[in-house]
C-alpha cells in the first residue's frame, strides 16, 4: 500500500519525502499529537499532514486511526476553495465574469424579484459579500440534495437579505449555492459535470466530488460551499497548483493572473457578521478562500480554506510550501480552527521565517449584528 502510495505521488510530481533537506518537523509531529488521536484533547481519532516545497513532499505524517489508511472525507468549507476554481476556469475562459449579476441569468425568474438582487454580482456571491444571509436555506439540508440546484437557487433569492449588497461580510453557504446555478445556467452544464470537466479531470484527481446518492449518481443539488469529499493526495495536487501560480505538471491549469484575482482580499473593512465569521482574525476573503497575510504592499502571501469537520489546506508563499491537514470530525469544535492556526505557523518555523514583510494585521471591519 505504501510502496503504491509513494508511486502514484512520483508519478504526479511528487518526490517522496525528502531527506537532504535539513528539516527536523519533530516539532510538527508532537504538535499535532496534542490534538489528535488518544491522547488529543478534541474528538478527532486520525488525521493527516503533507507538506509540499518544490514539488517535493518534505513531510508527511498519518495520525491515529489514519496511520495506514488515507481516507476519502468531507472536507466541509475547504469545498469552497475547489468551487472557486470551477468559476475561475470559467472566468479565464471567457464563458463567465466575476461582474455577471444575478439578473443576467435569473432575470425575474426567481420569486419577488427586485433590482437589488438582481444587481448582485458573482465576485460578492463568491467572497460573502452578497448581502444574503449567512443562515443556511431549508433546500440546502441533506433531504434536499437531489431537488434541481436552480430551484434551491430560486428560494434563496426568494428569501429577505441580511444586508445590501456590498456592505457585509457574512460567511454562509447561500450565495455560493446561487453562484453555482448561474454556472449551471452559463454553461448548460450540471454543477458535477462543471467539476469534472474544470476541476477533477485537468488536474487528475480521482477522489473528489460533491457527493452522491444511494445509487451513486451525483447529487443535482450539492452544496457548493460545503458538500465536496476529497482526499489527501487530490487535494495536495490542488495546492501545489495554487504554490506554483496555475502550473502543473508542467501545463498551465490557470494563469498566475488568475490566482491573483481569486486570492486579492475582497472583504476587508467590512462590517461583520459576528455569528458567520469563522475566522473573524484573518485578514479578509478573497474568491472561495481566506486571505491570511498579505506583504507590505498588500500582496496575498498566505491563503487558505478550512472546514469545520478538520480539515485544513493553506499555501504560504513566503515560505514557498503548500500543505493539507486531512480530518473528520463531524462534532469537531469551532475552538479547534485555533490549533490548525498555530499549525501553519508550526510549519512556517521549521521552514524558517523568511526575511521581508509579512503582515497578519487582523481584518478592521467593524462588528455588527446581522440584519434579519
Amino acid at each position: 500500500m505504501r510502496r503504491v502510495l509513494l508511486l502514484s505521488l512520483a508519478l504526479l510530481g511528487f518526490v517522496p519525502v525528502a531527506r537532504a533537506q535539513g528539516y527536523d518537523f519533530q516539532p510538527v509531529t508532537d504538535y499535532v499529537n496534542t490534538f489528535v488521536g488518544k491522547s488529543g484533547q478534541y474528538p478527532l481519532k486520525g488525521a493527516s499532514l503533507i507538506v509540499i516545497q518544490n514539488r517535493k513532499a518534505i513531510y508527511r505524517h498519518s495520525f491515529g486511526s489514519y496511520a495506514r489508511v488515507s481516507p476519502t472525507v468531507p472536507i466541509a468549507s475547504a469545498s469552497k476553495w475547489l468551487s472557486a476554481l470551477v468559476l475561475q476556469r470559467l472566468v479565464e475562459e471567457g464563458r463567465m465574469s466575476w461582474d455577471d449579476t444575478v439578473a443576467d441569468y435569473f432575470g425575474s425568474d426567481y420569486p419577488n424579484p427586485d433590482a437589488t438582487k438582481g444587481a448582485i454580482t458573482l465576485g460578492q456571491l463568491f467572497s460573502h459579500t452578497s448581502g444574503m444571509s449567512a443562515i443556511s436555506d431549508d433546500c440546502l439540508d441533506y433531504p434536499n440534495r437531489n431537488m434541481a440546484l436552480e430551484d434551491c437557487a430560486k428560494a434563496i433569492l426568494g428569501t429577505p437579505l441580511a444586508a445590501a449588497p456590498g456592505t457585509l461580510f457574512a460567511y454562509g453557504e447561500n450565495s455560493m449555492q446561487v453562484a453555482g446555478a448561474m454556472a449551471e445556467r452559463a454553461t448548460g452544464e450540471t454543477w458535477a459535470q462543471l467539476v469534472e470537466s474544470e476541476l477533477t479531470q485537468p488536474l487528475g484527481l480521482t477522489k473528489t466530488d460533491f457527493g452522491v446518492d444511494k445509487r451513486g449518481r451525483p447529487f443535482s443539488n450539492p452544496i457548493v460551499a460545503g458538500g465536496a469529499r476529497s482526499n489527501q493526495h487530490d487535494y495536495a495536487i490542488v495546492v501545489q497548483m495554487v504554490l506554483q501560480r496555475g502550473m502543473y505538471g508542467g501545463k498551465p491549469y490557470l494563469s498566475p493572473a488568475s490566482i491573483a484575482e481569486m486570492q486579492r482580499d475582497r472583504s476587508h473593512g467590512l462590517p461583520i457578521d459576528p455569528d458567520a465569521d469563522p475566522y473573524p482574525e484573518a485578514y479578509g476573503y478573497g474568491y472561495g478562500e481566506w486571505v491570511n497575510m498579505v506583504d507590505c504592499d498588500g500582496v496575498t502571501t498566505r491563503v487558505s480554506s478550512t472546514g469545520v469537520f478538520g480539515s485544513s489546506p493553506w499555501v504560504d508563499y513566503d515560505n514557498g510550501i503548500a500543505a493539507v491537514f486531512l480530518a473528520y470530525q463531524q462534532a469537531a469544535p469551532t475552538e479547534l480552527r485555533g490549533e490548525l492556526r498555530q499549525l501553519w505557523d508550526e510549519v512556517a518555523d521549521v521552514i524558517g521565517a523568511p526575511v521581508g514583510c509579512s503582515n497578519p494585521v487582523k481584518r478592521t471591519g467593524e462588528r455588527v449584528a446581522a440584519h434579519r
